[in-house]
């Protein structure tokens, strides 16, 4: 008996330290034909430039929460081709950036500051029009708020950004609920129905999610320590002020998705009393990543917004 406990106990000791083995940065240094870095401090951001003819403006372009720079791609195709050069960027912690939970306290630097640095080593800030998505949307947000001559501010269903509360905040308890989330970043983005469900509640459209290749969601996140490093980024992101926020006075483009299953009510009254004189656009029918499935109509409104 007390032989199969040894041999139980070791099995365990073996088998699970690879459950928390993801695929390690290093590994994936040009994971697009098109990936450039920027480092700033203890940060290394990953970004991706689609260089339009004949260019009429410059858009960055702010993913949400779990994806990264593949979640622009269908948009990206509809607003290059109209002369809109494209700088997709992964905000630290997703991606191929440097994942949040490797940077010490005293190293932090905001992911906004981040961004805004780089669209400065590319052109100067008044040349930029900024366009986020949910939790991309509330980074943009502030970045408006930072940048005030910035030619614009565009949101496809933004989600405020709050403050986590202390619990979250709390060093052990991120490490505690870190290990978790690593385990449910690195091994049930493998699970292709599990995932695939989860995407169709994101698209709200089966015949998208059918088709999908979900490695484009999976494979930054089972990058190593992808799971800790969210729950780090959630109790570090900088809050979203909107009282700061409301006197953004650049022109303002806001779409929502009627069938969106991430936001409330509330989030999206948040946001639209902030921008009482935006433009603004309903996706009839979609869903919280319209940007992806909704892409086609989505861009002809963008550019009808930047064309005015």
């Amino acid at each position: 008996m007390t032989k199969k406990i040894t041999a139980v106990l070791l099995a365990i000791f073996i088998v699970l330290p690879t459950l928390f083995i993801g695929v390690n940065a290093e590994d994936t240094q040009k994971p697009f034909e098109n990936s450039e870095y920027y480092t700033q401090g203890k940060y290394t951001l990953h970004y991706r430039v689609f260089k339009a003819e004949n260019e009429k403006g410059k858009i960055m372009m702010i993913h949400g929460f779990a994806l990264s720079t593949h979640t622009w791609e269908p948009m990206v195709a509809e607003l290059l081709p109209e002369g809109y050069t494209c700088v997709l960027v992964d905000l630290p912690g997703f991606g191929y950036s440097t994942r949040e939970s490797d940077v010490a306290e005293e190293d932090v630097i905001p992911r906004e500051e981040l961004v805004i640095n780089l669209m400065k080593t590319i052109a100067p800030i008044n040349e930029w029009s900024v366009l986020g998505h949910s939790m991309g949307g509330g980074v943009a947000m502030n970045i408006a708020a930072m940048e005030p001559t910035l030619k614009s501010l565009m949101l496809i269903c933004p989600c405020p950004i709050t403050d986590v509360g202390d619990m979250m905040k709390n060093p052990t308890m991120l490490k505690i609920m870190g290990t978790m989330a690593n385990f449910i970043f690195e091994n049930l983005t493998k699970i292709d129905p599990l995932l695939r469900m989860v995407a169709y509640m994101a698209f709200m459209d089966w015949d998208f999610t059918k088709g999908y290749d979900l490695d484009k969601i999976a494979v930054p996140l089972q990058i190593k320590n992808t799971g800790y490093s969210n729950m780090v980024t959630s109790a570090r992101a900088m809050v979203n002020d909107f009282e700061k926020i409301s006197k953004v006075d650049m022109p303002v483009l806001i779409v929502q998705a009627d069938k969106d299953l991430i936001l409330t009510a509330d989030m999206k009254q948040t946001v639209a009393k902030a921008f009482p004189h935006a433009a603004n656009y309903l996706v009839e029918g979609g869903g919280h990543m319209c940007e992806e499935n909704r892409a086609e109509e989505i861009s002809a409104q963008v550019l009808e917004f930047l064309a005015k």
